[in-house]
């Protein structure tokens, strides 16, 4: 019987305690065989991304070779390895969390945040680095955030290793100050000389010579525009129809969660997962619709420790999109869009693989980022455009919530 985990997202500890674990390895494989090396991926909150990316860590670390059979022997890409496996030094960057206040204060965490990442790596693989001691004061006296990347590759290179850079949350700070309003901080910090676009444009001269692998992942393509010309290389993979079941749960693998973990009157308890949880498809040729994984996660988590179901269908952590999207309808426009949505049940719509934030009130711009957060998904062709819909029951509810809410808050 195995354990369900809730908000977990370290690949090695789930296998090794036995906690359920959902096989998507074989994307792994899909990943690799692609025409690009730079990847960049989006998907909704909650949805698994970071979990896939500890995933990637261990597969792909030279640190976990010793590990190797033990962690994924079992598993697709045990049975199927690649001839990448194990070969890189994995350099990880998680960019939740920072200090969006202001200007300074976020340079100086965004900063602080690459220091810590970078002492990380000297620390994990300190049987192939001399004088480590000597490299992390070096990179604290670095001066800038360019030349802190700059001192992580060339230290790779002395060493004649490769990187496989993984970004999680890249735009988490920018969907902050999106919801602040502050379109004169965003530009500031992304485009011509500022702090965040220098990184990006180091990475890209990184590519050069020792990274080279990288996946950024996301919930939002907001930054990819405004990046585009200080870092034209990434692959915008999002809504590839060999990844459409990447994260999420295909119904035949919800069943089988349900058998793993012991539920019994399993046809019951699909119907209500998949009226709750299901809907979702990033492309519109894609033939199966995956559920959120972690609400499902949550659910069964309830069910087996209660016996019954959930008082709450959403986890609170879900509801954190509900002041991003209070920003985003300040304007009557976007409101009325809103709730005409609603009310019809979805939208007759393009959706926009990228654009930047002198874009972000335009209705197509808007329905696509609903896209892009969950709450709007592919139904089918319309013509020459698409029809979007509310996924699921769950998504529905937490949109009507909203939009009640928020219209008590309006003077009358």
């Amino acid at each position: 019987m195995k354990k369900i985990h809730y908000g977990m997202s370290n690949f090695k500890a789930m296998r090794e305690e036995g906690y359920l674990y959902v096989d998507k390895t074989m994307y792994i494989e899909k990943i690799e065989n692609m025409s690009g090396k730079y990847l960049f991926f989006i998907r909704p909150r909650r949805f698994g991304k970071s979990l896939f990316l500890s995933t990637l860590k261990h597969y792909y670390d030279i640190n976990s070779k010793k590990d190797f059979d033990r962690l994924f022997g079992d598993l697709y890409i045990g049975k199927n390895p690649t001839k990448m496996r194990n070969s890189y030094m994995i350099f990880r960057l998680d960019f939740s969390g920072l200090d969006t206040s202001n200007r300074d204060r976020l340079e100086i965490s965004f900063k602080q945040n690459l220091i810590d990442a970078m002492c990380g790596f000297l620390d994990d693989y300190r049987n192939i680095f001399n004088d480590i001691e000597q490299i992390k004061q070096r990179i604290y006296k670095s001066p800038d955030i360019k030349s802190i990347v700059s001192q992580l590759v060339n230290e790779v290179k002395k060493v004649g290793q490769k990187i496989y850079l993984i970004i999680d949350e890249y735009d988490h700070f920018a969907n902050d100050i999106i919801a602040q309003g502050d379109s004169e901080f965003y530009k500031e910090i992304i485009r011509a000389s500022g702090f965040v676009r220098d990184f990006y444009e180091t990475l890209k001269i990184g590519t050069e010579t020792v990274i080279d692998r990288m996946l950024i992942t996301g919930i939002s393509p907001v930054m990819l525009d405004d990046l585009t010309s200080g870092f034209n290389i990434a692959l915008n993979v999002t809504m590839d129809l060999s990844l459409n079941e990447m994260l999420g749960f295909t119904e035949e693998e919800v069943v089988k969660v349900l058998e793993e973990i012991g539920v019994e009157k399993k046809d019951e308890l699909i119907h209500h997962l998949r009226e709750l949880y299901d809907g979702y498809k990033f492309n519109k040729n894609a033939k199966t619709r995956v559920y959120n994984p972690d609400m499902v996660l949550y659910f069964l988590g309830q069910y087996k420790s209660t016996g019954g179901y959930p008082e709450y269908l959403i986890d609170d952590n879900m509801k954190t999109d509900y002041e991003r999207l209070n920003r985003l309808t300040m304007n009557e426009q976007n409101r009325s869009l809103l709730e005409k949505i609603i009310k019809d049940e979805g939208i007759v719509a393009e959706i926009v693989t990228k654009f930047s934030f002198d874009r972000m009130y335009d209705e197509e711009y808007f329905v696509s980022l609903l896209f892009y957060m969950g709450l709007l998904t592919i139904e089918r062709q319309e013509k020459t455009r698409l029809f979007l819909k509310i996924p699921n029951y769950v998504v529905k509810a937490m949109m009507w919530e909203y939009i009640e809410n928020n219209l008590k808050k309006q003077p009358v």
